[in-house]
């Protein structure tokens, strides 16, 4: 499946569409001035757009389903 991507709208103006993990690293920079939201635009500067922090998250507690590491001899 293809993700969606997001309109944001970069400092000098210039429009765009990116990635959600690519708005993640221009909110962070301070490349962009707003982007859009399904219920419309966010500015960045007004707004102070928050970052998802990954690292707050709990430790996963449901089962490992990642195949295991091929073992060499």
């Amino acid at each position: 499946m293809k993700e969606p991507l997001i309109e944001v709208v970069y400092m000098d103006g210039t429009g765009s569409t990116v990635r959600n993990d690519v708005l993640d690293v221009l909110i962070a920079t301070q490349k962009i001035l707003r982007f859009r939201r399904a219920d419309g635009w966010v500015d960045i500067i007004r707004e102070k757009a928050k970052l998802r922090d990954y690292r707050s998250r709990g430790k996963y507690s449901g089962s490992d389903r990642r195949a295991p590491w091929p073992h060499r001899e």
